[in-house]
């Protein structure tokens, strides 16, 4: 079983951020694809035989997933950002974790702190992920799957979705909806394998975070996305994060989106 770990970064011209994401493992143990998205120039350059870089001149965190998606030989597909820093040992965690689960496409692991805390609420326990509520939180840097699925399937990020794109959050969500459509097994694990900044909920108030909310949830709910998106704008209110007189702007803004996302989409 090949595990290899997909990171996307930008304007690299370095291997040598690597030494702080594997502080623990020989770099020459490790299965890399790195897709550097720079610009002509700037190249990211290899010389290492496990470690495959591809440049690219597009922007957009889903993009990136999906072209290393397309282009990964490993069986077990790890994601990575290049700010993370994973444990020792977590190559034979990972694909111990899919022996044990082998009826599983993908495999939520859980994630620390640099301070040693979780990195949000897990569940107490491992459990299977089977509806949206079990998905909605799930973080790219806690997933792994297995490659041969996900292609089968032909299950894309979509690139409506994620930082650099027009909806700048979302895309894990929509990932693993695909996964649950398509019927695919899918864990969260209680193991820790790598360690990341802490989690920000500072912005769930801002304009951008709405407005992919409120799009989620038409996608999602279609016709009764409307009364999500009024309990969203409740809860804002409720938690003092957004202002009554503010209810109607924001509502609209949601409309607003919505409405982006049918023209952009052709749905």
């Amino acid at each position: 079983m090949i595990l290899e770990i997909l990171i996307s970064t930008m304007n690299r011209t370095s291997l040598d951020f690597l030494d702080a994401m594997f502080p623990f493992e020989d770099r020459d143990e490790l299965n890399i694809l790195i897709i550097n998205q720079t610009k002509i120039g700037s190249e990211l350059k290899t010389q290492t035989k496990n470690i495959r870089v591809i440049n690219s001149y597009e922007k957009g965190i889903s993009k990136s997933r999906n072209l290393a998606i397309k282009n990964t030989i490993g069986d077990i597909c790890l994601i990575a950002d290049d700010d993370t820093e994973f444990a020792s040992g977590f190559q034979e965690e990972v694909k111990n974790t899919f022996f044990s689960f082998d009826k599983a496409s993908l495999i939520q692991f859980r994630v620390r702190t640099f301070e040693g805390n979780d990195y949000k609420t897990y569940p107490k326990k491992s459990k299977k992920l089977n509806c949206y509520s079990d998905i909605i939180h799930v973080s790219s840097v806690e997933i792994a799957f297995r490659r041969q699925d996900i292609l089968n399937m032909k299950i894309k990020f979509n690139e409506l979705f994620g930082l650099g794109s027009v909806f700048k959050s979302g895309e894990e969500f929509l990932f693993l909806r695909d996964l649950l459509k398509n019927d695919l097994i899918m864990w969260h694990v209680n193991k820790y394998i790598v360690k990341h900044s802490s989690e920000s909920s500072t912005d769930i108030g801002c304009d951008n975070y709405i407005k992919t909310k409120a799009v989620l949830y038409y996608i999602s709910y279609r016709f009764w996305s409307d009364l999500y998106i009024f309990k969203f704008l409740a809860f804002l209110y409720r938690k003092n994060i957004m202002q009554f007189k503010d209810f109607g702007s924001k509502y609209k803004m949601s409309k607003m989106a919505i409405k982006t996302y049918k023209k952009l989409s052709r749905v």
